[in-house]
């Protein structure tokens, strides 16, 4: 009886879980095809820096306080990666979206990262990966150092 009781739980995490992934139930201020984009985005970054050397150690780690993209070690340097994915220029770069409220957010996520796995001493940078165009012949770049650490 309890392990019926424990399967029906579970499907009903995952029914719950398949119902906010389709469009229309959505978090607030995302759109189906925004979420879409942008884990295409997050896809292609993931491929390119890996052809590029970087050794992606982890993929949306989300905190409480936010959510970094990839994170991943170039050769010595851990680098903590925002992706941004733009298919026109209306609303400016994909690296101007990188504000000073998210840079904060993901230097409080970082600092969490870097206490949860006892990383202290390191080398790290925050970098950004702009992407432009559509997914099938898109324009990438990497800007290492994008920006620095702030309280």
């Amino acid at each position: 009886m309890k392990l019926l009781t424990k399967l029906n739980v579970k499907d009903w995490i995952f029914g719950l879980a398949a119902r906010v992934r389709q469009p229309g139930n959505s978090l607030p201020g995302e759109t189906f095809a925004n979420r879409k984009k942008g884990d295409s985005g997050e896809w292609l970054a993931y491929r390119f820096l890996r052809s590029r050397g970087y050794q992606i150690v982890a993929r949306k780690y989300k905190r409480r306080s936010g959510e970094i993209d990839l994170i991943g070690w170039d050769r010595q340097t851990l680098a903590f990666i925002e992706v941004k994915f733009r298919t026109g220029l209306e609303h400016g770069r994909p690296e101007e979206a990188v504000n000073g409220r998210k840079q904060r957010q993901i230097c409080r996520v970082a600092k969490q990262y870097r206490i949860a796995h006892k990383l202290c001493g390191i080398n790290y940078r925050f970098d950004i990966v702009s992407i432009q165009g559509n997914p099938e012949e898109p324009s990438i770049r990497v800007i290492k150092d994008a920006f620095k650490e702030l309280s």
